[in-house]
């Protein structure tokens, strides 16, 4: 190598050393591509934190369904009360109220009755009223008579649609087995 081209590029390799940082430009362009991924990570982690919350009242509507269900088989009645049914079931947690109405601006405890008979045909119907902002849930357990002419117990479990989430209130009341209007029902 020419000893001119070794100092040139000697010369050159000690002004990179020299100046030695990132330019204000490089700086920016990291910056927005940081904030370009942030607002598009972040919307989608702060929705499933909610459905995570809302697993939580799922699982309690399953619970106390399937609760309902039993107790009719050894009572054939169905319990006016979480505790009747000893299913493990809080009344009220941080997120939802479990109720027999589908609550009211300042409800924030769950009283744990079941709205037993209410319009269906010997049934009871609880809610999961929302506390913070979260899709309400609705569960119903009733008897229906099968084709053989026997007696079953059938529950279904219904969450707000998106669309009419609201802080405090469950959209609408289980009136027929099925979920209402502004509900849909979880398979």
């Amino acid at each position: 190598m020419k000893t001119s081209l070794k100092f040139n590029l000697l010369q050159h390799l000690r002004r990179k050393q020299a100046e030695g940082g990132f330019t204000l430009i490089e700086l920016l362009v990291v910056i927005i591509i940081i904030g370009i991924l942030a607002a598009i990570a972040l919307p989608s982690f702060l929705n499933q934190a909610n459905r995570a919350r809302e697993t939580e009242a799922s699982q309690a509507i399953g619970a106390l369904n399937r609760g309902q269900q039993a107790y009719y088989l050894e009572a054939v009645d169905f319990a006016p009360n979480i505790s009747n049914l000893d299913v493990g079931v809080e009344q009220d947690t941080d997120n939802f109220a479990y109720t027999n109405g589908v609550g009211t601006a300042g409800v924030d405890t769950g009283d744990g009755v079941f709205n037993v008979a209410a319009s269906i045909n010997d049934g009871a119907i609880i809610y999961a009223v929302p506390k913070n902002e979260l899709r309400g849930f609705a569960g119903v357990t009733y008897v229906t008579t099968t084709g053989a002419g026997k007696q079953a117990t059938v529950s279904n479990l219904c969450r707000e649609k998106a669309s009419v989430a609201n802080d405090l209130v469950v959209a609408n009341v289980i009136t027929s087995a099925n979920c209402g209007a502004d509900l849909e029902p979880i398979k």
